[in-house]
């Protein structure tokens, strides 16, 4: 069994949104409307890019034949976004330099917890498992996520 896995997915990233509230009307048994009970759900770009992750995260599992991960794990993550077209040439030589880096909105935070749930069960068995995540958000001129798991230990308290 692989110790570490490491992928690199063309997608781009996307941050975990606040969940909306929908309504959904109840019926009884003779489709007689009782009452309107809400409930939460991703919004589409959030289920859609998780999805997608999936799909590729699968694909790559199964080019390079990996189980997920048990015990206790690191994540290692970067996250490369584009830079904002209104950059002059100057500030996007700094960019590409690595000079400038992306400190404003979507959160770091956010991007983790949708990549954590749509990687859930294909590179690791639970989210729960990883004890140490080390992030970064990067500007590139082509938007990708590269993704490294590594087993710590299988030692349980």
């Amino acid at each position: 069994m692989t110790e570490t896995i490491k992928i690199e997915v063309d997608i781009k990233p996307q941050q975990q949104e606040r969940p909306r509230i929908g309504m959904k009307s109840e019926y009884n048994r003779s489709k007689t409307y009782t009452k309107r009970k809400p409930y939460l759900y991703d919004p589409k770009k959030v289920v859609e890019y998780k999805k997608r992750l999936a799909y590729l995260a699968n694909l790559e599992k199964s080019v390079n034949y990996f189980e997920p991960l048990s015990g206790a794990l690191a994540l290692n993550v970067t996250f490369y976004i584009l830079p904002p077209k209104s950059l002059s040439k100057v500030k996007h030589a700094m960019v590409t330099n690595g000079e400038l880096l992306p400190f404003k909105k979507p959160d770091l935070s956010n991007y983790i917890k949708s990549t954590e749930d749509a990687l859930n069960g294909i590179l690791w068995k639970d989210d729960a498992m990883l004890c140490d995540i080390n992030a970064k958000k990067r500007f590139s001129d082509e938007e990708k996520i590269v993704i490294e798991v590594s087993k710590i230990n299988d030692k349980q308290y």
